[in-house]
């Protein structure tokens, strides 16, 4: 009887023992195990639950302060951050899981454990992704959710699908030769070229170039952004900015240049308003840039029309020197008239043609400059004299014009206008003299 007695009480002390002691155990062993373990990326050594919930939250919050990009084909594309929401909670119940273990099980080995985030992800982003036309949707949110998951990198790179699928028809083809003065244009061509215009995605080639912007020079700069824009010009992309060059070009007719200036944030930009992603194709062939804007399917006829408004004729500017010879003159400057032009596009669909007016740009004319002989002929008192209109050989007219020869040369140097257009057919455009003021007014004057 004693000894039952003695084994009862043995067996009570056990009992209290290991009810001190392996609990002490399991959490030395959990602690242990917590000094390598991560959740999202973040350290959780030595900390308790509540500890570990602001350590994540803490994390978290300062992650989301940047927005997410998604960079493949030459696209990227921006996603909000609060489109992801961390589930912290369940993020601790699969901790807990894999960390705690029963009081049995105390002398196991404890492991470190690394898991993700918990995140729900917004509906939104897939439709974002879809929208590109060219990535791999599903592999890219998967490698979305696997980097935001671990708090890293804000920059995800894309899995691009097949890009030939909207290669299959031509919207739009520019080429032209490339001017001589143009540095760079090859530098520009490679980082534009295969560009995707994503729908309802602003394209702009400031943007676009940024990287080149200082490897090229203005002339090149503003030869590409005139070929982009006459390009857009055969599709029925929104042109949310374009500025003129306002002076005649050797490779466009007036109103399809376009003109680049980053100091003053002059830009080109445009707008695919269809549900379609084009592609942008761009290659120098010989000494000529060719740009075309491609996609899977061709739905709308576009024809592009400019129409000169008024001609401006030049005025001719005289100025005299010592320096030339009796009687000679010299051309300083070709005069070059001015031009107003208004550009429509027609766009043909389902049978149906609508003309819209696209621009309306003034190019102001180049006034002609010749410089004349200031020296007058050495005359003698007697011969000045006897200078008058009873001189026959004053009053010939050897040019035929019905009129002695010093007054026609008097008359022609009296009249410093070129000659104007004569043509009385009611389609030419009207030819004045004149100018634009800042307001769009045309103010007429006189030869």
């Amino acid at each position: 009887m004693k000894l039952y007695l003695k084994l009862g009480a043995m067996v009570a002390v056990l009992i209290i023992l290991l009810t001190v002691w392996v609990p002490n155990i399991i959490v030395d062993r959990a602690l242990a195990k917590g000094d390598e373990s991560t959740i999202g990326g973040i350290s959780v050594k030595g900390l308790e639950d509540g500890d570990i919930e602001n350590a994540l939250h803490e994390a978290i919050n300062t992650w989301q302060d940047a927005p997410v990009s998604v960079e493949g084909a030459n696209i990227t594309i921006s996603l909000d951050p609060k489109l992801f929401v961390f589930d912290v909670e369940s993020s601790m119940v699969e901790y807990h899981s894999l960390t705690d273990k029963s009081w049995f099980a105390f002398w196991e080995q404890g492991q470190a454990v690394h898991i993700p985030l918990h995140v729900v992800v917004d509906s939104q982003v897939k439709k974002q992704l879809e929208a590109t036309g060219v990535w791999e949707v599903e592999a890219t949110l998967n490698a979305i959710i696997t980097q935001i998951s671990n708090l890293k990198s804000h920059t995800i790179t894309a899995t691009v699908a097949d890009t030939h699928v909207i290669e299959a028809e031509r919207l739009a083809l520019s080429i032209e030769k490339i001017p001589t003065n143009a540095i760079g244009v090859d530098k520009l061509t490679n980082i534009i070229n295969e560009s995707i215009i994503l729908p309802d995605v602003p394209f702009s080639f400031l943007t676009a170039i940024e990287e080149k912007y200082d490897e090229a020079n203005i002339e090149a700069i503003n030869f590409v952004a005139s070929m982009l824009y006459n390009a857009a010009l055969q599709t029925d992309y929104e042109i949310s900015e374009r500025h003129s060059q306002e002076e005649k070009t050797n490779y466009l007719q007036q109103g399809l240049d376009a003109r680049i200036n980053r100091t003053l944030d002059k830009d080109l930009q445009f707008v695919n308003r269809s549900d379609k992603s084009n592609k942008l194709k761009l290659t120098v062939e010989g000494d000529s840039l060719k740009v075309e804007l491609l996609a899977q399917k061709k739905e709308k006829d576009i024809s592009v029309r400019v129409s000169k408004d008024k001609i401006i004729q030049p005025r001719v500017i005289i100025r005299y020197s010592k320096d030339l010879p009796l009687g000679s003159e010299e051309v300083l400057q070709k005069g070059q008239e001015g031009v107003r032009v208004e550009v429509y596009r027609s766009i043909l669909e389902n049978g149906n043609t609508s003309e819209e007016l696209v621009s309306r740009d003034y190019y102001p004319p180049v006034n002609k400059i010749i410089v004349r002989s200031s020296r007058q002929p050495v005359v003698s008192e007697k011969s000045s004299e006897n200078s008058d209109s009873s001189d026959p050989d004053l009053q010939m007219d050897l040019d035929g014009d019905g009129l002695p020869d010093t007054q026609s040369e008097n008359k022609e140097s009296g009249n410093n206008a070129p000659e104007t257009n004569t043509s009385k057919d009611p389609n030419d455009p009207e030819t004045v003299y004149g100018y634009y003021d800042k307001g769009g007014n045309f103010i007429q004057t006189s030869p």
